[in-house]
């Protein structure tokens, strides 16, 4: 009993999904959008986050700003 809820648990905890999207502008009215989205667990995660933080630092470094969304 033991093995398979440790078994479940580790399964539950190595899948999922993650999705990350924002629009950022700069000064001339361009729009640039950052996404990134997945399946496949917590590495894939990790780097489907990287991923989508370098797209808005380097958007940043080009004088975009980030979008507020309505809520």
């Amino acid at each position: 009993m033991k093995w398979t809820i440790c078994i479940i648990a580790t399964s539950l905890l190595l899948t999922g999904c993650a999705s990350y999207k924002r629009t950022l502008t700069n000064s001339k009215g361009e729009t640039i959008t950052c996404e990134a989205s997945g399946k496949n667990g917590i590495i894939t995660g990790i780097y489907l986050r990287k991923g989508f933080n370098n797209c808005i630092n380097e958007a940043k470094s080009e004088g975009f700003k980030e979008v507020k969304t309505p809520k």
